[in-house]
């Protein structure tokens, strides 16, 4: 028996969120729901599977790979352009091994996996549906030859998602909510949380952060100190900063949707006005170069042997101006990945002036051109710093938008940042390389 596992939904049923999500990896409670439905699989007993996977497969594949990880042997089929579910099942006919089992894996019907599997041997009929309250689970069991010309439905809140009368169906007793909305994700996220916090494996909050009702943070997002999220989704790859208040919202990025209303609206509309000082610390430049002064030739060594002898690299960076704005400047970096050591360099542009100690990341002089948002050009409002928010408190696989929006809320409220670099000096994130996901490591069952 075959089992394939559609996972090729794009995000224009979700809104103004349809450019940011691949349904697949929607988190509910944290756990993407393709994972969901990958664990329910294994749970009962289906060890492979072919993984059809449509826009934006490649984000799809990064982070399930071949399935190592969760016990079961995933093979990707890539939808083609103007391809249905069907016309793929077809294509890949040859490959299907007898009775063949489809499962919806981006939808939310995890819950009802195996009740479909238990009771599926028992039905009869060339094409097999679950079905919910009368209308399709996304799960159906196919015989041999069984295909012809019928589809398969994608999009739950379409009209053709509804019980096909040719296919023989299969009531199911499982109570689903499917994402086939906002609304109904942030239903969905909060039916998982069970009206508890719920934090993805990748995921922090600062203890000063508030967390409130059903709220959930997704993988590699962060909630910063000063922030109060009430029955909140915070989606992968976001960091919500200090001073921000939501309730009953989905976040992504700078995005923020009312799960109730549907309407979008900006993190950054929540900007307080300016207010802010900061000192340039050149001083404090001075002595933290002369304290860092015997990690240098250990930065030296390590980058030169890292690189085959190439232990330094240029950089140019937009700098401080007296008087303030922006200009470029060049520098060096030391070739490693490690953040304190490659960074030793810059202590020298803070003694100079054309850096802060403290302030927004600092940025290339294109990076910084290519801001044309008005909250955007907020962050220039604060000196750049070798020291930032963003730097700190920032996933470092997330995108340039979400340091962005933490850069322009601290432009705007600043922080204690001395202290929390002095914090952070001691942490293994300043002395390691940042780590990605490898979906092909098996899971750490202590965790």
């Amino acid at each position: 028996m075959t089992t394939v596992l559609l996972a090729d939904r794009d995000g224009t049923a979700f809104g103004p969120l349809a450019s940011r999500v691949v349904p697949a990896l929607l988190p509910l409670a944290g756990v993407p729901l393709l994972e969901r439905a990958l664990e329910a699989l294994v749970a009962a007993g289906r060890r492979s599977a072919l993984l059809v996977v449509g826009p934006r497969a490649g984000e799809v594949e990064r982070r399930f790979g071949k399935g190592i990880r969760w016990g079961i042997a995933l093979e990707i089929v890539r939808c083609e352009d103007g391809e249905t579910a069907g016309d793929v099942l077809r294509r890949v006919e040859h490959r299907l091994d007898g009775e063949t089992v489809v499962v919806r894996g981006d939808v939310g019907v995890h819950a009802a996996i195996g009740e479909f599997l238990n009771k599926v041997e028992d039905a009869r009929g060339p094409v097999v549906e679950a079905t919910i309250g009368g209308r399709p689970a996304g799960m159906w069991r196919i015989l041999p030859g069984a295909l012809k010309k019928k589809d398969f439905p994608r999009e739950p809140g379409a009209p053709d998602w509804a019980h096909d009368p040719d296919f023989a169906a299969l009531p199911l007793a499982a109570a689903l909510v499917l994402v086939d909305s906002v609304a109904a994700y942030r239903r969905a996220d909060a039916a998982h949380a069970n009206g508890t916090t719920a934090l993805a494996d990748r995921a922090r909050a600062d203890g000063g952060a508030k967390l409130e009702g059903s709220t959930t943070v997704g993988e590699e997002a962060a909630v910063l100190s000063g922030a109060r999220l009430v029955s909140t989704s915070v989606l992968p790859k976001t960091a919500i900063p200090s001073g921000v208040t939501l309730e009953n919202a989905v976040v992504s990025g700078n995005l923020v949707v009312d799960a109730a209303t549907g309407q979008a609206s900006l993190l950054t509309d929540q900007l307080p006005a300016a207010a802010g000082v900061y000192g340039n610390g050149r001083a404090l430049g001075a002595a933290a170069l002369a304290l860092s002064l015997p990690l240098w030739p250990v930065a030296a060594a390590w980058s030169a042997i890292a690189n085959a002898g190439h232990a330094t690299g240029p950089i140019t960076l937009a700098g401080n101006m007296p008087g303030g704005g922006r200009a470029p400047f060049t520098t060096f970096r030391f070739e490693t990945a490690v953040p304190v050591l490659r960074d030793l360099p810059l202590l020298l542009a803070v003694v100079r002036g054309r850096l802060a100690l403290t302030g927004v990341t600092p940025l290339t002089p294109a990076e910084e051109a290519a801001l044309t948002e008005p909250w955007e050009k907020v962050r220039s409002e604060a000196p750049a710093g070798l020291v930032s928010l963003a730097r700190l408190a920032v996933p470092a696989s997330a995108p340039p938008e979400v340091s962005r929006v933490v850069d322009a809320f601290e432009a705007r409220r600043p922080s204690a940042l001395l202290g929390r670099a002095l914090s952070a000096l001691f942490s293994a994130r300043a002395w390691t390389a940042p780590k990605g996901w490898n979906p092909d490591e098996l899971r750490d069952e202590k965790s």
